[in-house]
């Protein structure tokens, strides 16, 4: 049966440049994630919203997961082209059990 994990990493520091030049190829490999509903929510953590036409400063990202077990959360992480790109801190990195009580799309 299926498990929501609440999932939060940091970037590491100095790691923006390198989020931005790979950014294309993470959401391109997520995409199938998505469909497969083992992701249901993913996005950007910032160091504050930017002002319109400003570039964010981002801090690192968070996902829910919808998998068997934290162990495949964790692989769907370590697998990422930001932890392959060094854009990750995994070893500061949380997989929490987590359970939704309200979900709305954006």
């Amino acid at each position: 049966m299926a498990k929501e994990f609440l999932c939060i990493i940091p970037d590491k520091p100095g790691a923006q440049a390198r989020r931005l030049e790979v950014r294309p190829t993470h959401l391109e490999n997520v995409n199938p994630l998505v469909a497969a509903g083992k992701i249901v929510l993913g996005g950007a953590m910032l160091e504050a919203h930017p002002a319109d036409g400003e570039m964010p400063s981002f801090k690192g990202s968070t996902l829910i997961c919808v998998v068997e077990s934290e162990e495949e959360a964790w692989n769907i992480i370590k697998n990422d082209i930001y932890t392959k790109s060094d854009v990750w801190d995994v070893d500061s990195a949380q997989v929490i059990p987590f359970k939704s009580a309200v979900r709305v799309a954006a």
